[in-house]
Formats: structure tokens, sequence, C-alpha cells
């Protein structure tokens, strides 16, 4: 592939290349849709988004350097636009996946209970887990950061500096092993999370219900792409079978829960403003009866006045007969 050798371009794979592409956009929808709906992020583990986004990042990373030599070819223009895009099918399926959690990350971090509403944070048991879950979110956030810039620099240097085949084939096995290793264990935390609160949350069961089979599909798909190997599909492998148990684990909270999946969090906004009128209310009567208090005090000293005046006054009267 180095002389930039033309392979014909099976049907199958184009076709199904597209059919997928358009079945993960359609995926992430419903999960994207209740973020915004809902404007509110409650029962997504922050460290699910955090190992998801890496995993996915390192994937796009991983399958960029290994199909390096077809970039070269459509970038110098010895392959046509509709050829690169045929070849490229499965870098554009990773890259697309890869901008749709990016695009959840966000509303998660934007619709954050703690980030939405600060004084909700002041609110009892539940709303100290919501402060301490914010502060690591933001450091969530600087990892992220961190992560890009690293991956970002050492996959710019495996370019332009010219490293060999040998080491550049490695370099992308590193994140393709590393992101295994973050797929294996990113549903770990949402399970947890998903289990210790019994609410489905946020969570969207109909993007899980396309997104859980379609991983496997996708496995099948990358596993025939040129110059891909196990570990760019592995990850999409144990992604697929954890969720699978968090999405039973959905559906069998939403079943008993029925409409109250927010009751955690939802009702204690409900409660304090209530809670706030009743403390007014018993204020305002304290200050009433206090009032009260001191007009009868002054009525007291006033007739105690008069009668003194009254006493002086007789006695005067007294002293002039």
């Amino acid at each position: 592939m180095s002389n930039c050798e033309r392979n014909d371009l099976g049907a199958f794979e184009v076709s199904l290349g597209v059919f997928i592409t358009t079945f993960l956009v359609v995926s992430y929808m419903p999960q994207i849709f209740k973020l915004i709906k809902t404007k509110n992020s409650y029962g997504i583990s922050p460290y699910a988004q955090m190992l998801s986004f890496t995993a996915q990042t390192l994937t796009l990373f991983n399958i960029f350097l290994l199909q390096q030599e077809i970039f070269d070819c459509c970038i110098i223009g010895k392959y046509k636009i509709l050829y690169c895009l045929g070849k490229l099918i499965g870098f554009i399926q990773v890259f697309i996946q890869w901008g749709c959690i990016t695009t959840i990350v966000f509303l998660f971090i934007r619709y954050y209970p703690c980030n939405r509403n600060q004084e909700y944070t002041a609110i009892g048991t539940q709303g100290e887990i919501l402060i301490k879950e914010w502060k690591v979110i933001v450091r969530i956030i600087y990892f992220l950061i961190g992560l890009m810039i690293v991956i970002i620099t050492l996959t710019l240097d495996a370019i332009f500096m010219n490293w060999d085949t040998e080491s550049i084939i490695y370099l992308a096995g590193v994140y393709g092993v590393s992101s295994s290793v973050f797929s294996l264990i990113q549903f770990l935390p949402q399970i947890r999370k998903t289990f210790v609160e019994k609410s489905v949350g946020a969570l969207s069961i109909p993007s899980m219900l396309i997104q859980c089979p379609g991983s496997f599909i996708l496995v099948l798909f990358l596993a025939i792409q040129p110059g891909t190997n196990w570990t760019t599909w592995i990850t999409y492998f144990a992604g697929g079978t954890l969720q699978g148990i968090l999405l039973i684990l959905c559906i069998y909270y939403n079943l008993k829960n029925g409409n109250n999946n927010y009751v955690n969090y939802e009702t204690e906004p409900e409660s304090e403003p209530e809670h706030d009128i009743e403390i007014e209310k018993e204020n305002e009567n304290e200050h009433e009866h206090n009032r009260d208090l001191d007009i009868d005090i002054d009525v007291e000293n006033n007739n105690d006045d008069n009668k003194d005046i009254d006493k002086n006054q007789n006695v005067h009267d007294a002293d002039l007969i």
C-alpha cells in the first residue's frame, strides 16, 4: 500500500459501512435528546463518561495510525474522493462515534444538577453528594484535556518525525490495548451507580437497545477493514458485553420504578422552598408576638404613669385645701 495501489472496493463492504454509520448516529440520538429535553444528567456516572471518552479517543487514534498510508495516498491525490471515503469508512465510523460520545459528555457536564442550580447543592445529604461528585467532574475535565494533549503530541510526532512502520504499529497497538482496558471497565462505574441508586435516571434505554447489538455488528465490520487488527475491534466486543448487563439493570429498574426514576433528586428541591416558607411564617408570628408584648408593656407603663400623675394631683389638691 506504500505505493498507493488501488484495490477494488466491495459493494457489500461499502453498503454495510454506510448502514452502520447511519446506525451509529441513530443509536446515540435518544440519549442526546433525553439530556436536552430533561436538562438533567442525574444517574449518569462521571467515571463512566471519562472512561468512555478515553477509550473512544484511543480507538480513534489507533485506527488513524493504522490507516495512515491510506490517508497519505488520499492527501497527495492518488485516490479519488469516493475511493478514499470507501477505504476510510471504518475511520469515519469511529470518528462519528467519538463525536457522539463527546456530545454526551458535554451535555452531562452542562446539565449536571450541581452546575445547573448552585442553591440546590446545599440541600441535605443528596446535595453534599452532588457537590463531591461535581468536584470529581472538574478533575476529570482536567484529566481529559491533558490526555488529549499527550495523545495528539505523540501522534503528530510519529507522523511528522517519520517514525518507522514498526514503531507506528507499536504505538497504535498501545492505543488499542489501552482502549481495550478502558472499555473493559467503562461500564462498571455506571453499573455500580445504577445498582446503588436503583434508578435509570438520565440513561436512555432506547439508545442501549440499539447500541448493544450494534456493538457486535461493528466488531464484525471493523475486523474486515484493511490495515486493522484485533486491537481495533476488541474495544467494542468488551463494551457490548458489559452494556448488555447495564441494559438489563435499567430495564428492571424502569419497570419497578415506573416514572419515578428521578425521585432521589427531584423530590428534595420541591420540599426545600416549603420548608423556607414555614420558617419564614414562624419568624413572622414570633415577631408579631414580640410586638404585641411590647405594646402591652407600653400600655402598662402608660397606666402606671397616669396613676402617678393622678396621685400627685391629689396630693397637690390636698395641700391647697
